[in-house]
């Protein structure tokens, strides 16, 4: 699974034809290989005056690090511009950004929830993302653990299954699940919660500070990272 990530351009002179974002991952303390992979990507033009560009990226939620042979969830993003203008091409200088996480747990002391996902963006509600949230208690290799639930065919067996499984673990259901971020930039954030059963109770809706809301919007959350 990913989370998405907003890079954005602003064109500060005239004749600016194309802006590309090249990027790489690399565990803490290490630099990237360019000559050996990475990825590119180019800015969609918003348009206005000054120009502006904007590429949502899909990000990992860890990356692997070969020198001590194990998975780790910060990392280091590395990135930089490459520019087309009046028929030139040039490059900005290389930036990095430490990718740090924060975690939340949801205590649910009633047993009303069968679904739950943090709602979160970076800065503003740009480009949101759904983290699944789970009890610790469910089987790490149930096939009703609830990040296989978009990918799930039959959401009426899922939504059965769910509900009587969480029905048997003792109250209260602690969901949890992690949110990501370069360091120093703040997280918007809300719960996507629902009962999807059984089907005559079926209900869900997004919780902000302030209680019920629509998705998104000023009632969030405001992360610090």
């Amino acid at each position: 699974m990913s989370w998405y990530y907003p890079k954005g351009w602003t064109d500060q002179e005239d004749g600016v034809e194309q802006v590309l974002i090249h990027y790489a991952a690399t565990p803490p303390g290490q630099w990237p290989d360019w000559s050996w992979g990475h990825e590119a990507r180019v800015l969609q033009d918003l348009g206005g005056h000054p120009r502006r560009r904007l590429k949502v990226l899909r990000m990992p939620r860890a990356v692997w690090d070969l020198e001590n042979n194990r998975s780790t969830p910060e990392y280091r993003f590395h990135y930089f511009f490459e520019v087309f203008q009046h028929g030139h091409r040039w490059t900005t200088d290389l930036f990095t950004e430490d990718i740090v996480y924060r975690d939340l747990e949801y205590a649910d002391g009633d047993g009303w929830i069968t679904n739950i996902c943090i709602y979160w963006s970076i800065g503003d509600w740009t480009a949101p993302v759904y983290s699944p949230m789970e009890d610790p208690r469910v089987p790490a290799g149930s096939e009703f653990q609830a990040k296989n639930y978009y990918t799930y065919e039959d959401k009426d067996r899922f939504h059965h299954e769910k509900y009587h499984l969480l029905y048997a673990l003792p109250l209260p259901h602690q969901f949890r699940s992690r949110m990501w971020g370069p360091r120093g930039s703040t997280l918007v954030q809300q719960y996507h919660v629902g009962r999807m059963y059984p089907p005559e109770e079926r209900n869900e809706t997004w919780l902000g500070p302030d209680g019920p809301s629509a998705p998104g919007g000023g009632n969030c959350w405001h992360h610090h990272l």
